[in-house]
């Protein structure tokens, strides 16, 4: 499901932007991460099983999948920086939109909760957005 979801988010970006599964490697000025929250020791995935219609094991199950994206950009204004980087995310939900199963591997995906920061460096105006995609599924 991960990877589907590198996938998903590697074809809803313009080609400029690294789409990086977990945390990555090295730096980048325009980057969305799957898995990964920005902070190294968080969790990427929170999940919680369900027993559904008396099942003898868990067959349902959520979970959330934490990703970041982030926008560097030298001598730009915060709302240029801020608005790009909300236009990946919006390509995010809209590609989920448009296959909410992830080609039949979930029940559902979608955007679930975000937050923004925002930030001067001394390379310029920086934008963050944490973001989460809930997922619904049943345990295969």
């Amino acid at each position: 499901m991960l990877a589907a979801l590198v996938d998903l988010a590697k074809l809803a970006m313009p080609p400029e932007v690294q789409v990086v599964d977990g945390q990555p490697i090295a730096a980048s000025t325009d980057l969305l991460c799957v898995g990964y929250t920005g902070t190294p020791t968080e969790p990427a995935v929170e999940a919680a099983q369900y027993l559904t219609q008396l099942a003898p094991t868990p067959d349902r199950e959520q979970y959330d999948v934490a990703c970041l994206a982030a926008i560097l950009r030298g001598n730009a204004d915060a709302r240029e920086v801020r608005e790009a980087v909300f236009g990946r995310v919006g390509a995010v939900r809209s590609a989920l939109a448009r296959d909410p199963t992830l080609g039949d591997l979930v029940m559902a995906a979608r955007l679930s909760v975000l937050d923004l920061t925002q930030q001067q460096t001394p390379k310029g105006a920086l934008a963050e957005i944490r973001f989460a995609i809930h997922i619904d599924a049943y345990a295969r």
